[in-house]
């Protein structure tokens, strides 16, 4: 800042201070007129001095041009896997702040920001202050640049007047105080703020600081804060400056060259679009464009989620806008153009021709959402006059957040979530054979509606942004991404630091309390205004009587022995969903894009154009938010991200000529190919005569009415479901599409679009093409052939067989593509032979390829033929190849395809083998279960088990999946094979048996699996030494405490007197203030807090979410609100965590593979999309694709996976302990004098001894190691309250016997390994025990005699001491007597002499006598000093050097050698007890498992590794 400007402003600064750190911070109390009075002249003072200082370097861009692009700076070759660590939970700061307070800091700064959109500047200033004054070093981490900038702008738009000094002095304290950089948007707000208010020349001073920065003017032109209106006025300030000729006017010509530069690409931009848009054609190859007539209208059912969504896609099908345009209006026009329909419906209500076409839920919404709108308007009123006086504090709580969106938004919002999810509900119940309870729970609804109204203002923040210089940027990087050339590390880096410059923006956080009380508000308001009519008919007369009651009822219920509140629906508005489905509501937002997706530069900017959400899917995951912004910033990420822009950059196509056999199947309403009827046919199953007196017909029948109410609302959800799908095919038959993606935890990458997409079923997979053709070439026709082949089931034969058996189907094919729906079908004719395509496993697909390899077929040259079908190759049991690469396991590696062979292996035929081989074992010994499954299984029964058990499904997971494939197994009558109640039954036992054939083949995936297991096991009960120590600590102040507050208490008693407060808050402070706060801190402290974190070779952070989250209690109007808090630090859960690593850990590998090859592709120039392990390109790229998908395949393995996770974990959990469960090996105690016991205690007088004090520590810390594993729910009942006693003597592993003993030279003492020899461990340890108690025998009888000794002479001594004593006090007594005596004589003289003899008799005597006895009391002071010198020299004399060592066994070898030990306790060799104890010792990993034979460079020769 110009040191002019600044040394102007810093003498009125005097009012206000503060100190933080070691910077003390001023604000001034000069009023609005002399702020603005100051600065008008510091503002004339700078448009007068000529001498002011310029700066007018600008620095300039690399230019595209000038990149180097060799294959160093390539980002498949640059992942920075290096591992993020953060501080345990426990010992960060900003974690204790949420405990203390309830609210995360980023909380409290959204409440900060909220006081600043409301007005209340001062408010917001002295929140941010405090929390700087309070956690200094977690505010360093989470308040950057973008919350100083929030509060710069709230100064400058304060009213009445803006704050323009105090803007200027917070800049000013920016880097000094808070050690902050100013970025492009802090320069934005000021220069915006002050030439807004006519202070130009401060403006001038500002420029020419952003310039003195290093930024440029791009940069600021770029910011969010910046609105069109605000650069034209900049510009404008600039020529002001040009045309008065202003010693500045450098400065300002740079400003307008930056503008025209921007609009410029602007102008060309638009001029593109209209050429673009006036030679719309199809893709080519393929039909042109048509407009969708009348008579190829699609007849879509009337549900109200159909509905909307043909309303939001209504601008698809004009001519009016088109790209980025296009795209803007279909993410911002969602509730919008509901609200405007709402209202249209009730200015025509009344109208019987406007209403007969109109849903039920149409009208409701109608007729609810005026008087919604009414009540939420008047408590925003309430709460903007609580705001401004004060006086209701709940409401300025949640009234700054409220009052921040409109209130027809808000109930439109709250309506439409609370219909949708009360019929997913009805849905659900549906499908049940009795109701748990009907209804939602009430803490679900209400955490919904306030994430959506939150979510609508964030948006409503950006949506009315308008700025064409972002415009200008964000095609120049689409443009860099669609070239390539945004693949360059160099370039990349380049654009995301701009990107973070300048748009770096404060997004705020609701805290838990405010969403409740918000979300129950809005429930409370939505139960007063809905009303249904119910219909009711007087059972007499007939007459039926309508009446108006609400639609949704508040009521609490009991489920599993626990209350909630549930807000349910009225009957008769359940029976309007079960016809008129809003489940399925969609956001428009997340419709496929018509334009590329913002390339990702940063983790919370790409994809959609007016969205900043986090490139990683996470719910409640605060951890994992942490880690992901920190390896942002640290640059980890930039490969993964170019990854999911690879994606994201495919250009896709509606294929024409499916899209119109999809549309008469659908039209016609018949089921076929996957596409649902329009009504469920199958007939209710009839209810037994004997229903009630035969238990299994009950049983039978109940399963069959679940199995039929299952398939109602199936067929109807699956219909709903398609009818969205063929509707968005429809609309963007004439329009491009993009899939922006994103990733989940694991970094498994998913297009965000969720209807429809190409991870979709076979329907959408059949609808889409690419939108970009090429030639097929020869080669490209033979992969087109095993593509069919391999969408029509005969992916396991050799690509040579599967290419004759299309050649076989030539002629059905072409017919397939000539006529793909014979009319006889769809008229219901079951006896018509039914198309090739329909055959297939894969139909819509099939359908695809048969159009397009007819259209190729009948080509002048088929290798030739531009071709856009995506032709797919598939890994097999992708999980499974993983593990045998790691392990190298050649078993395992060639029953996955990873190994050269003739046909491609079948893993699932070769488990089914086993499988069958062991139940045919069982049938023979007479096994029920087995003689019912003979010979009945299938590929398809266990093809999912054997898939996901490398993905840790469950044996309950399995018993699943096997139930339902054994339900579709049905006789010639279409009864079922298996009776239903025993399928359960069944199921289990060949989900074991499938387990048992999986450990056949794949020994050394169960090897990692098992070291995986054990290792996430290990960690999530794990704390940090530290936090062990301070627990420790804690526990035993805590009883000492509770000690010497019991001791006061009774001695109080005993004194007959009260103990004051302050001395019981002395003695015990968990009493006192702040108790809640403690206990809330000690509470945390207690709990296992160790999630499973590592990184992926993409340098992604995993962090396992899986907590027993903190349920927090809030009291709002509607009733007392259970919330699961995710903010507060919660314990994990354990077993999760256990279980769900190894397939999460080989979720993340396949995720790096996937990614690398996609960034891969897309440098070599193939389109190229996946489907996790499926990969797709053109036919004629396959043998390229093929080729990088086998080499970065080999390049991930060959990097030392299992060691880096290892070394990973041992970096990041080197501090940590972890309770252990074992025995140890107590050595008997062999002392039996009482007296010498005595003697000790007396010479260790009132001092401590080091072996009590490590007795205390040794109870603390398996109180706390017994507590941790309860919590871990890894411990039994024989564990809990264990002390330091033995079992008892009947008990195995004590010793009954006398055992006879010598003493050994324990000098000269080699001690024994308990891993080498046990048993002679813990014999030496009885001997040294032994020879340590002979040590201490002579010890104590060496002490005894010394202490007989003095004891003696100090006996003596203070026996004199006493006749002295007495002597001395019969003196005393003589001279008292004489003393009376002579006070009667000498009352009658007033002689001086006499009265001096009365008072002092015998003076000379008394002295002797006293110093007689100080001379005796210090010779028994120095034989004290002198007996204690000798036992102290003894004891040193007779410390043995060694003691017995301690011995601990674990669990494991317990039980393996448990008779071996007995035996040698039963057989008098042992002397001593084992007691289980718990211990914490260092964490530690097992070693790995051995690594096989297969050699990783077998996989780039293996034809069917993918195929």
């Amino acid at each position: 800042m110009s040191q002019l400007l600044l040394r102007s402003l810093r003498p009125a600064s005097r009012a206000l201070s503060w100190r933080t750190g070691n910077q003390t911070v001023r604000i001034s109390s000069m009023s609005f007129t002399q702020h603005t009075q100051r600065l008008k002249q510091i503002d004339s003072c700078l448009s007068n001095n000529t001498s002011s200082r310029r700066f007018l370097h600008q620095v300039a861009k690399p230019k595209e041009d000038d990149q180097s692009f060799n294959e160093d700076s390539w980002l498949f070759a640059s992942a920075d896997s290096s591992p993020v660590i953060l501080k345990d939970v426990r010992e960060d700061s900003s974690s204790v702040h949420y405990l203390q307070t309830g609210k995360s800091l980023n909380e409290q700064l959204s409440v900060m920001q909220a006081c600043l959109v409301n007005g209340n500047v001062d408010r917001a200033q002295r929140m941010l202050i405090g929390l700087y004054k309070l956690y200094p070093e977690a505010m360093k981490e989470i308040a950057d640049v973008s919350v100083h900038n929030e509060i710069i702008s709230g100064l400058l738009a304060a009213k009445p007047q803006p704050l323009t000094t105090e803007a200027l002095l917070w800049y000013d304290q920016l880097e000094r105080t808070y050690m902050i950089k100013p970025n492009a948007n802090t320069f934005a707000i000021m220069i915006r703020g002050f030439i807004k208010n006519d202070m130009r020349n401060v403006g001038i001073v500002l420029m020419q600081e952003l310039l003195r920065s290093g930024l440029t003017f791009n940069n600021m032109l770029h910011s969010a804060y910046l609105s069109d209106q605000d650069i034209d006025q900049i510009k404008q300030v600039a020529r002001s400056i040009v045309d008065e000729g202003h010693e500045n006017k450098d400065l300002a010509t740079k400003l307008i060259e930056a503008v025209g530069s921007a609009e410029k690409q602007i102008s060309e931009y638009y001029q593109k679009t209209e050429e673009t848009t006036d030679n719309t054609k199809m893709v080519k190859g393929h039909a042109s464009v048509t407009r969708v007539g009348k008579e190829n209208k699609l007849i879509s059912s009337g549900v109200t989620g159909i509905v909307q969504l043909k309303n939001t896609l209504k601008s698809l099908y004009s001519n009016e806008l088109e790209g980025y345009n296009l795209q803007m209006r279909l993410e911002r026009d969602t509730y919008d153009s509901e609200i405007a329909r709402c209202r249209e419906v009730n200015k025509k209500r009344g109208d019987p021709l406007l209403s007969a076409d109109r849903s039920q839920i149409r009208q409701l919404t109608a007729q609810w959402l005026p008087q919604l709108e009414a009540l939420i308007e008047e408590e925003q009123a309430r709460c903007k006059k609580a705001l401004d006086t004060g006086t209701d504090r709940v409401r300025m709580q949640y009234g700054k957040f409220l009052t921040q969106l409109d209130a027809p938004k808000i109930a439109i919002i709250t309506i439409l979530e609370t219909l949708r999810l009360n019929a997913i509900d009805v849905a659900k119940n549906l499908s049940e054979s009795t109701l748990k309870y009907v209804g939602i729970k009430t803490v679900t609804l209400v955490l919904t509606l306030s994430n959506a109204i939150h979510n609508e203002i964030r948006f409503e923040k950006i949506k009315h942004r308008s700025n064409r210089h972002i415009l200008a940027r964000n095609m120049s990087v689409a443009k860099l991404a669609s070239s390539g050339k945004l693949f360059n590390m160099t370039m990349r880096r380049a654009e995301a630091m701009e990107l973070k410059d300048s748009s770096r923006e404060w997004l705020d956080s609701w805290d838990i309390a405010t969403k409740t009380r918000i979300g129950s508000m809005l429930v409370s308001m939505l139960i007063e205004v809905a009303r249904v009519t119910e219909s009711s008919s007087d059972p007499k007369t007939g007459v039926i009587t309508k009446r108006m009651v609400p639609a949704f009822i508040h009521k609490n219920i009991l489920y599993r022995g626990l209350k909630y509140g549930v807000i349910s629906p009225h009957g008769v508005l359940r029976e309007v969903f079960k016809k008129d489905s809003i489940a399925s509501t969609m956001n428009a937002r997340y419709l496929p894009m018509l334009i590329p997706p913002r390339p990702w530069l940063t983790y919370n900017a790409g994809g959609y154009l007016t969205q900043n959400e986090p490139c990683v899917r996470m719910k409640d995951n605060v951890e994992q938010l942490r880690y992901l912004k920190i390896a942002s910033d640290q640059d980890k990420l930039h490969t993964l991200l170019a990854g999911l822009d690879s994606l994201g950059l495919t250009k896709w196509a509606i294929n024409r000529s499916v899209f119109d056999v999809v549309r008469k199947v659908w039209n016609s309403g018949i089921e076929l190919a996957g596409i649902p009827a329009t009504s469920y046919s199958a007939p209710e199953p009839v209810k037994p005569v004997d229903y009630e007196t035969n238990k299994k017909a009950y049983l039978e029948y109940m399963f069959q009415m679940r199995e039929w109410n299952n398939g109602i609302a199936n067929q109807h959800s699956q219909r709903c479901d398609c009818n969205y799908k063929v509707e968005i095919a429809q609309a963007f038959l004439n329009h491009p599409m993009y899939f922006p993606h994103n990733i989940d935890f694991r970094g498994r990458a998913y297009p965000i679009p969720p209807h429809f997409n190409h991870l979709g079923n076979d329907l959408c997979r059949g609808l889409l093409l690419f939108d970009e053709g090429r030639p097929l070439t020869e080669r490209g026709l033979f992969w087109l052939k095993i593509h069919m082949a391999n969408l029509y089931g005969k992916d396991k034969l050799s690509h040579d067989e599967r290419v004759k058996f299309i050649d076989e189907n030539y002629d059905r094919i072409l017919e397939s593509a000539d006529n793909p729906i014979p009319e006889k079908i769809l008229q219901g004719n079951v006896e018509t032979p039914l198309p090739w395509w329909l055959e297939s496993e894969n139909p819509w697909q099939s359908l695809a390829s048969c159009v397009e390899f007819a259209a190729a077929m009948r080509s002048p040259n088929p290798a030739e033929y531009v071709s856009h079908l995506h032709i797919h190759q598939d890994g097999t049991c992708n999980g499974l190849q993983h593990y045998a690469a790691m392990g190298r396991d050649n078993k395992g590696a060639f029953e996955v395809n990873l190994i050269p062979s003739d046909k491609p292996q079948d893993v699932y035929q070769g488990i089914l083998n086993i499988v069958d081989r062991l139940i045919e074992e069982d049938a023979k010994n007479g096994v029920r279960e087995a003689v019912l499954l003979r010979g009945k299984l299938t590929r398809k029964i266990v093809k999912q088990t054997v898939m996901t058990n490398v993905y840790g499904v469950t044996l309950i997971g399995a018993r699943e999946q096997i139930s339902a494939r054994l339900r579709e197994i049905k006789d010639e009558h279409g009864n079922h094979e298996f009776e239903l109640v025993e399928i359960s039954k069944i199921s289990m036992y060949v989900a074991k048996k499938i387990f048992d054939s999986l450990g056949e083949i794949f020994t050394q995936a169960q090897e990692i699996q098992n070291w995986l297991n054990q290792s996430a096991s290990r960690i999530a009960r794990s704390m940090p030494a530290s936090a062990l120590a301070a627990w420790k600590h804690m526990i035993i102040e805590s009883k000492e405490s509770r000690k010497k507050l019991r001791k006061a208490i009774s001695d109080a008693k005993k004194s007959d007197t009260s103990l004051e407060s302050e001395k019981v808050m002395e003695l015990n402070p968990n009493l006192g203030p702040g108790s809640m706060r403690r206990k809330r801190l000690n509470h945390l402290a207690t709990k296992p807090m160790n999630t499973v974190v590592w990184t992926t070779p993409l340098g992604l952070t995993v962090v396992q979410p899986y907590r027993k989250f903190t349920v927090r209690n809030i009291s709002t109007p509607l009733q007392q609100i259970s919330v699961r808090d995710s903010n507060m630090p919660s314990p994990v859960n354990s077993q999760k965590q256990k279980t769900a690593f190894p397939p999460n850990f080989v979720h993340s590998l396949d995720a790096s593979h996937m990614i690398l090859s996609a960034i891969e592709c897309r440098v070599a120039g193939l389109v190229f999309a996946s489907v996790h392990d499926s990969y797709w390109t053109h036919a004629c790229d396959i043998d390229k694709m093929n080729a990088i998908l086998r080499d970065q395949f080999i390049k991930l393995h060959q990097r030392p996976i299992m060691e880096d996770l290892k070394a990973e974990f041992e970096n990041r959990y080197s501090t940590h302990m972890m309770p252990t469960v074992q025995w140890e090996y107590m050595t008997k105690s062999f002392s039996s004098s009482k007296s010498s016991a005595k003697s000790t205690k007396k010479a260790s007088n009132a001092v401590e001894s080091s072996e009590a004090v490590q007795e205390r520590e040794r109870m603390a810390e398996n109180e706390i190691g017994i507590h941790h594993l309860e919590v871990c729910g890894e411990i039994d009942d024989s564990v809990k309250g264990l002390g330091t006693q033995p079992l008892a003597a009947t008990e195995p592993y004590a010793s009954t016997k006398q055992i006879t003993m010598k003493e050994i030279d324990l000098n000269d003492i080699s001690i024994i390994d308990p891993k080498e020899d046990l048993i002679a461990a813990m014999k030496q340890a009885d001997q040294i025990e032994y020879t340590v108690s002979k040590y201490k025998e002579r010890m104590q009888s060496e002490i005894k005699l010394v202490e007989t000794e003095h004891l003696q002479q100090i006996k003596d001594i203070k026996s004199q001491i006493r006749s002295l004593k007495k002597k001395r006090a019969n003196g005393k007594s003589a001279a008292k007597a004489a003393l009376n005596s002579k006070k009667g004589s000498a009352a009658s003289t007033t002689d001086a002499a006499v009265t001096s003899d009365v008072a002092e008799p015998n003076t000379a005597a008394d002295k002797e006598l006293e110093a007689a006895v100080g001379k005796l009391s210090a010779k028994v002071a120095d034989i004290k000093a002198k007996m204690k010198a000798e036992v102290v020299a003894l004891e040193k004399k007779h410390t043995p050097p060694i003691s017995a060592p301690s011995i601990f066994i674990g669990e494991q070898e317990m039980t393996a050698r448990s008779s071996e030990i007995n035996k040698a306790v039963l057989n008098g060799k042992l002397s001593g007890a084992l007691v289980k104890r718990i211990k914490w010792e260092p964490i530690k990993f097992d070693p790995l498992p051995a690594h096989g034979d297969f050699k990783l460079e077998m996989v780039a020769d293996s034809p069917y590794f993918f195929s």
